[in-house]
């Protein structure tokens, strides 16, 4: 693995975005890894009772601390807003649970080199060992119906490690503050004509929980598709944008 001064020029700023929710297990080591392939990392806490906020500082990242629960989604346009205000040309998003290696940021920058794509996305499917059968049945269906909505092939729309272009955030925030913003960002981006693009990333799972409640979150996917469909049939899709506006990696 390259150093990150070696992949990505001064001249572009690139900052990792973490939210995180009773993550005191692992933050220290996700944070420690992440470091040196950006230029900045940032944890968001979402309302944690835990120490996660005190264990990210620790490891080296810069800490915003929800004073109450809000949600992933809720995290990731806090992290999203703040990097953009402070002229970040490129933001990471990772979980914080150790689910993705963070070492294959290098991965993502490859491709954004090209200059053709504002959302690059991981695609575990490539490697589907460690994946539990029921999850890679549900994702697997999931990003069927994304994929067919934003009008492209996304082979994993719910793989949450995935690098955007700060210029497409004024386009994303939406109205999810869940899991369900991961699918409501590629729904936005692809309505504002911006290209998504995939990369192969490992397949991590560990002895972590996850923090999705399968009745509550399915009911927010459906009524999101729903309302996605309403919008859509009222507002044509724009013109692809310029993707010699975006700085290069």
């Amino acid at each position: 693995m390259q150093d990150a001064s070696q992949t990505i020029p001064s001249s572009c700023k690139i900052a990792a975005l973490i939210p995180a929710y009773r993550e005191a297990m692992a933050i220290a080591d996700v944070v420690g890894r992440t470091r040196p392939q950006v230029d900045l990392v940032l944890v968001v806490d979402d309302g944690s009772p835990d120490d996660t906020a005190a264990l990210a500082r620790a490891a080296g990242a810069e800490v915003i601390v929800h004073a109450v629960n809000q949600g992933k989604g809720a995290a990731m346009k806090t992290g999203m807003k703040t990097l953009a205000e402070r002229g970040y040309d490129y933001i990471m998003l990772l979980d914080g649970d150790g689910q993705h290696a963070p070492e294959e940021v290098s991965r993502f920058t490859a491709v954004a080199r090209s200059g053709s794509a504002y959302v690059v996305v991981g695609n575990r499917f490539e490697n589907i060992k460690g994946m539990p059968l029921v999850r890679r049945c549900v994702n697997s269906l999931m990003s069927r119906i994304i994929s067919n909505a934003c009008g492209m092939r996304i082979p994993d729309t719910q793989c949450g490690f995935r690098l955007i272009r700060s210029s497409l955030v004024t386009y994303i925030m939406g109205s999810s503050d869940h899991f369900d913003f991961e699918t409501e960002m590629l729904l936005l981006a692809s309505r504002a004509g911006f290209t998504i693009q995939s990369v192969p990333v490992s397949t991590i799972y560990g002895a972590e929980k996850t923090k999705i409640r399968p009745v509550r979150d399915t009911i927010k996917f459906i009524k999101l598709m729903l309302r996605w469909r309403r919008q859509s049939a009222a507002m044509p899709a724009a013109a692809p944008l310029n993707p010699s506006e975006a700085p290069e990696l």
